[in-house]
């Protein structure tokens, strides 16, 4: 038996054709609904990113007690319990919050891991000088996350080249 789970940052169920949109192509999605379990009733008790990763690990609810925060040593993480019992366990990810101050201690639970760089204002590559950025995108809070994100773009040309893209390729490898 395998188990995949794939997760997304601000993705709407309602535009996806397994639950009902009908305006939106995504034959992937359906193709995969087709094939794996679908939940219609699944509630969320931490919405952001990193307090939703751990209450998918430890089976607990987060934000009764804490915010954003690493996996601690007392956790029970489901892939590091999976891993001890003998089952391979992997991430691809491209979820830099893993490996910065705060979201560290997830990715190493797993048997291995895979990291592809530049996603979401992710510090990879390093340019001191300032990159142009559009008035639109530059009057926006959060100015250093867009600046870096605008250095990282021209390392991610193509479609292949971007960090979702090559996740998911990793993920069919390993599956492979």
């Amino acid at each position: 038996m395998r188990a995949i789970m794939v997760m997304f940052d601000s993705l709407n169920r309602r535009m996806l054709p397994p639950y009902g949109c009908d305006w939106i192509h995504a034959p992937n999605f359906a193709r995969l609904a087709e094939r794996t379990v679908t939940f219609d009733n699944c509630y969320v008790g931490s919405m952001p990113c990193m307090p939703a990763r751990r209450e998918l690990h430890t089976g607990r609810y987060n934000f009764l007690h804490r915010s954003w925060g690493p996996i601690e040593p007392f956790d029970n993480s489901m892939p590091e319990i999976l891993r001890e019992n003998g089952v391979y366990t992997h991430l691809s990810t491209d979820h830099y919050h893993y490996f910065e101050d705060g979201g560290a201690t997830y990715h190493n639970r797993y048997t291995t891991w895979d990291f592809h760089r530049g996603q979401e204002g992710d510090p990879w590559i390093g340019q001191v000088a300032a990159p142009e950025i559009p008035e639109t995108v530059a009057s926006r809070g959060d100015h250093a996350r867009w600046r870096q994100d605008w250095v990282n773009r021209p390392f991610m040309g193509r479609e292949e080249e971007q960090p979702q893209p090559k996740t998911f390729a990793a993920g069919v490898d390993f599956i492979r």
